[in-house]
């Protein structure tokens, strides 16, 4: 009896447009990102130039500047982070499309016509598979990761900018050091915060 014929293998499958960013877009957005956080880092030492040698009056409006600057930033920096994760996760997605493929092709060839360089390259797909998927579950993991960071964070904040008293006592425990308000000593200890939430997580995360 003849062996019915194989089907041919499915063609490759590729990204849907709608989804996917073309590297260009994503080192065009990268730049522009950079340019932003330089911007603010400017404004982030103007700013507390005039936090040092302000009145009390203008005080808690400068402070209200700050927080803004650095939720602002911390937006851009988790952005960059996101495309960071998207270039990675498409590169990975295009390699294993070509791998599954490839693979699809060697499994369609009757068995009887395998050489031995057939049965080494199907074994070497089949690592690279595994590591590719593994790989874009790290980053999947990794995300997650950041969200949970991310949310510490933007508590962490909106709860120091709803202390109306925050100001107050700031200036006072300053005062009896006979030491002046650091707006960078708010940023480290926001960041401490954050980081303390993050590793009683069971997840790891990056900052």
């Amino acid at each position: 009896m003849t062996p019915a014929p194989r089907e041919r293998p499915l063609p490759r499958e590729v990204q849907s447009a709608e989804q996917f960013i073309p590297v260009e877009i994503i080192q065009m957005e990268m730049a522009e990102l950079e340019r932003q956080l330089d911007q603010l880092e400017l404004r982030g030492v103007e700013l507390e130039n005039s936090l040092r040698h302000c009145q009390n009056d203008v005080e808690e409006t400068l402070l209200m500047d700050w927080f803004t600057l650095i939720h602002e930033k911390h937006m851009m920096v988790r952005r960059q982070a996101e495309l960071v994760y998207t270039a990675k996760q498409q590169k990975l997605e295009e390699r294993q499309a070509d791998v599954e493929y490839e693979l699809r092709c060697l499994l369609n060839k009757p068995e009887r016509e395998w050489i031995e360089d057939d049965r080494d390259r199907e074994q070497q797909l089949m690592v690279e598979l595994v590591t590719i998927i593994e790989e874009r579950n790290h980053i999947i993991n990794s995300m997650d990761q950041d969200r949970q960071r991310e949310e510490v964070e933007d508590k962490l904040l909106a709860a120091m900018v709803k202390r109306k008293d925050f100001n107050k006592e700031t200036d006072n425990a300053q005062r009896n050091r006979g030491a002046k308000f650091k707006p960078m000593n708010v940023l480290k200890m926001l960041t401490q915060k954050a980081e303390g939430g993050k590793n009683k997580s069971p997840h790891k995360s990056k900052s």
